[in-house]
């Protein structure tokens, strides 16, 4: 039996704050909280086809994520450097990073203060989508994003005849929309949070080693 690559998209800030908002919505949690390791979450989803493919191999992660500046605060940018050297360490997890776009909303005395917000992520995930499916990188791609931006890309792959999953976490009674491609069914992966705790990253990366 060949082997049915999987290829593993995650677009890190979304899958953040999805695990946030359904798994830790009850007071102030703690920062970590919600974080994942990319390598465990890849692990799981490809195992979770093997019912109906047992031929399936885990091909590579790629995460995607913007990456701040001292605007966001030095112990922001620190810990962000730490959390990502810790995935590029993981065999098999390729991180992709794009500087975060600053806007200045307010002055406080002489001090500025920056929102920051992501830019170029969904496109450049997008693309490795896409090209991955043409360039024959992959049988099979698991998104996790809820980014609608990313359809085009899902269509593209499927229109050449590469499998498309997606995942989202969920809860009893509440779950995060999952992408659908019009006229085409999707096997979502719902994690609840029993899944979501095999794949959790509780390491304070705020925190000087």
């Amino acid at each position: 039996m060949s082997d049915t690559r999987v290829a593993v998209f995650i677009d890190y800030q979304n899958v953040y704050h999805c695990a946030r908002d359904l798994f830790f919505a009850s007071g102030k949690a703690a920062p970590w909280l919600g974080s994942i390791d990319p390598l465990r979450l890849g692990e799981l989803l490809c195992r979770l086809g093997y019912e109906k493919d047992p031929g399936r191999k885990l091909a590579g992660v790629q995460v995607y994520r913007g990456q701040p500046d001292s605007r966001s605060g030095i112990r922001l940018s620190k810990s962000f450097d730490r959390q990502v050297a810790s995935w590029r360490q993981q065999r098999g997890v390729t991180v992709h990073t794009r500087p975060l776009r600053y806007h200045r909303v307010s002055k406080l005395g002489s001090k500025l203060e920056w929102v920051a917000r992501e830019k170029g992520i969904d496109v450049m995930m997008a693309l490795d989508i896409s090209i991955g499916a043409r360039s024959n990188g992959y049988e099979v791609a698991v998104v996790a994003s809820a980014d609608t931006d990313l359809l085009p890309a899902l269509e593209d792959a499927a229109s050449v005849g590469k499998r498309v999953e997606t995942t989202t976490w969920g809860t009893p009674g509440l779950s995060r929309g999952p992408l659908r491609i019009p006229g085409r069914n999707i096997w979502n992966h719902y994690l609840d949070k029993s899944l979501f705790d095999l794949v959790r990253d509780d390491t304070d990366y705020l925190s000087e080693p």
